[in-house]
């Protein structure tokens, strides 16, 4: 726009990504609080590990089908007041589970426990898809590679995980669970107010006028089925996220209540994860625009992924668990980051809303069945069966990257760095 110069612009974009951020850590250390919270309020009452399991069940299908079917309303809405609007009605769904306690006699039965979880993860999933297609817009108006941007977005949501999971083991062993819950529906209407306030990027290229639901839904699974590189990331995703989920909901509560650690060790754990995490994403972001992605992928994801797994087979002993958990955190830094930047280099931007939410939500689906899967296998088959198991499950997809030529695209796609721009609010 004439009369604007590139200086005050830039600090005008640089502060619409820093409260992008801002908004993303908030909402995600209150997220991280009711992930450990839930399941280990349901297996202390159920003693049950399949029960802990579809605790996360609960959330995590309404929340994978809620971001899938969003995707086109955000092309067509907008990805900010849809993020505002999802937020500020997920602390609502949030804050009403200790209200609904309050209120019922005996506090809530498991069925309407697990009735308002579903809620609340619909309504994160309309949230979260709408965040993914607002990122990719203020980094390029900061004048970032797409790379060092995710490498960023991921690094947040990295250290909201280091704050959040020790956080919630403090507030499990301290408080009951009315304080946990509404600290999490804070953390939402913090966001809200923040994206509300604070980013105001302009728009990108918006969606065709006069495009159906229907025909914008389907023209994201056609994207996807037709871009191999895409087809790849998401198959091995599916698998991952699976194991990830019995690991995080499953396995490591069980390995918790085993060894008598108490229930501090649930934060802990994730803590050594979250600090290596951290770590990691600053070497990450500074290297990133000199490592070949799909080789720092490959062997990253090959070796941090089962690491945790193995560990919790194999040793009761916490230090081991921690060690391996900071050195997993450290190689799987660089992940989401490479995986990210991929596809936003692939996906034209006025389809960002539909095609990542496709992506995002089949590569999630499995994490549903994460929690059942691993609830079951360590009823029936023991903890280290099943932890031994999903590690050699893990090895087989990560392999991916060094033997299938789709993947070879990952290099292909990496973009040069953006000049600083100047933009002016919406």
């Amino acid at each position: 726009m004439a009369g604007v110069t590139a200086t005050p612009g830039r600090h005008v974009v640089n502060r619409q990504l820093t409260g992008l951020l801002s908004a993303e850590a908030v909402s995600m250390l209150g997220s991280r609080i009711t992930f450990v919270a839930l399941p280990w309020l349901v297996l202390t009452s159920t003693d049950s590990a399949l029960l802990a399991g579809l605790a996360g069940f609960a959330e995590m299908l309404p929340y994978i089908l809620a971001g899938l079917l969003g995707g086109p309303l955000v092309d067509r809405i907008g990805p900010r007041p849809t993020s505002v609007a999802a937020d500020a009605a997920s602390m609502l769904a949030v804050a009403g589970i200790p209200l609904f306690a309050a209120c019922a006699a005996g506090g809530l039965s498991l069925g309407a426990l697990m009735g308002l979880i579903a809620l609340a993860g619909a309504l994160r999933g309309f949230g979260d898809a709408s965040k993914r297609a607002l990122l990719p817009r203020t980094i390029d108006a900061a004048g970032l590679t797409t790379e060092r941007g995710t490498a960023l977005y991921d690094g947040v949501s990295r250290a909201a995980t280091l704050i959040g999971l020790p956080l919630a083991g403090v507030l499990i062993a301290a408080s009951d669970p009315v304080i946990v819950l509404l600290a999490d529906a804070a953390t939402f209407g913090v966001s809200a107010l923040i994206i509300s306030t604070a980013v105001r990027v302009g728009p990108a290229e918006t969606a065709r006028p006069g495009e159906c639901y229907t025909a914008a839904l389907a023209g994201g699974f056609r994207y996807v089925r037709q871009d191999r590189l895409i087809l790849g990331i998401m198959s091995m995703l599916f698998a991952t996220n699976m194991f990830d989920q019995a690991y995080s909901t499953v396995f490591v509560p069980v390995w918790v209540r085993d060894g008598l650690h108490g229930p501090a060790a649930l934060g802990i754990v994730g803590t050594a994860f979250g600090l290596g995490a951290v770590a990691g994403n600053i070497i990450y972001t500074i290297l990133a625009p000199r490592l070949p992605r799909r080789r720092t992928l490959g062997i990253c994801f090959f070796l941090g992924g089962p690491a945790q797994l193995i560990a919790v087979a194999a040793t009761d002993r916490v230090w081991a668990v921690l060690a391996t958990a900071a050195v997993s955190g450290a190689l799987m830094s660089a992940v989401n980051p490479i995986l990210l930047a991929a596809a936003y280099g692939r996906i034209p931007s006025h389809m960002h809303g539909r095609v990542m939410s496709v992506l995002i939500a089949v590569s999630w689906a499995g994490i549903p069945f994460g929690g059942v899967l691993g609830g079951w296998a360590t009823d029936v088959l023991g903890l280290r069966t099943a932890a031994l198991l999903a590690a050699a499950g893990y090895l087989a997809v990560t392999a991916a990257p060094f033997f299938f030529p789709a993947w070879h695209a990952l290099d292909a796609v990496r973009d040069e760095q953006r000049p600083a721009k100047a933009v002016v609010p919406a």
